[in-house]
């Protein structure tokens, strides 16, 4: 069996995307489905605002055809605003969240802010942490950190320890934290290709500051842990050469060159829904 390689974009829902990746015509519920016949996994950004209801998530697993994933960001509300205080329910939900994408689960993402550090909340966060371990059940589940003293090997095995991983970040000013994530032997990639979130680009529509060396760095280590046999998440955002889905294509490239991946070119799922809260839930991205 092929090792699992999940390549995808950061949401699927850009108006600039219009007639450069999707074709022209195209009704904005079926986007979606369309979006999964050129990659096989998806982040999830609106469960960062509110948990999607359960007839989005339908929708969802229902547009996509068999071997798709999606990975759903935690609700700020646990991380950014209550920062680990108070948030056992709502955490409980977000897990029962992932619970209910089956076999179309990615591994969730606890993304912490810049201000979330060891030095003022290390004890909180290893005791949320701990909980949590307790809980998975076997979900996969990956930690973003942004301050530097928890982007450190000892708190990468932590995590593993704890059936979780480290969340590595490619982003302009950030130290490449990959070699550590490597030393804690965890049990699979998830890395986001963000580039210089600072400096936005102009659109989303093409390639306007193309990163040749960023996607030959990651094709090469992609490619070692695939030849591994260690599974891997790649998501790019369009802030690292201002259209994800040509970086999204131009990575997978260099990684075939290096590893013949299968091919991914399903036929588009027809839905036919018109639920409006699920086209709410969409439209949030």
């Amino acid at each position: 069996m092929p090792t699992p390689f999940f390549l995808g974009t950061a949401s699927w829902t850009f108006p600039d995307w219009r007639s450069v990746f999707y074709p022209d015509g195209l009704a904005d519920k079926d986007r979606l489905a369309w979006y999964a016949t050129q990659c096989n996994s998806v982040e999830v950004n609106t469960s960062f605002y509110g948990l999607p209801a359960p007839s989005t998530l339908v929708q969802w697993v229902e547009s996509v055809p068999p071997g798709f994933t999606f990975s759903l960001k935690a609700p700020k509300l646990i991380t950014h605003e209550r920062r680990l205080v108070d948030c056992r329910q709502e955490s409980l939900a977000f897990l029962d969240v992932l619970r209910s994408l089956g076999d179309a689960l990615a591994p969730g993402l606890l993304q912490f802010p810049p201000s979330f550090t060891r030095a003022r909340e290390g004890r909180i966060l290893a005791n949320y942490l701990d909980w949590l371990a307790g809980e998975l059940d076997g979900l996969p589940l990956t930690v973003e950190v942004r301050s530097s003293d928890l982007m450190t090997p000892a708190f990468a095995s932590f995590l593993v320890e704890r059936g979780m991983t480290l969340a590595v970040v490619e982003r302009t000013g950030t130290d490449d934290f990959y070699p550590a994530w490597e030393a804690s032997a965890a049990p699979y990639l998830f890395v986001r290709l963000i580039g210089n979130d600072s400096e936005p680009p102009n659109n989303d529509r093409d390639l306007q500051r193309p990163q040749e060396e960023i996607l030959d760095l990651w094709a090469a280590r992609i490619a070692d842990l695939l030849k591994k046999g260690v599974p891997v998440y790649s998501y790019t955002h369009n802030t690292l050469e201002g259209h994800s889905p040509a970086s999204v294509r131009r990575l997978r490239a260099r990684i075939h060159a290096r590893f013949p991946l299968a091919d991914w070119s399903p036929e588009m799922v027809a839905t036919g829904s018109d639920d409006p809260t699920s086209a709410g839930q969409l439209a949030l991205f």
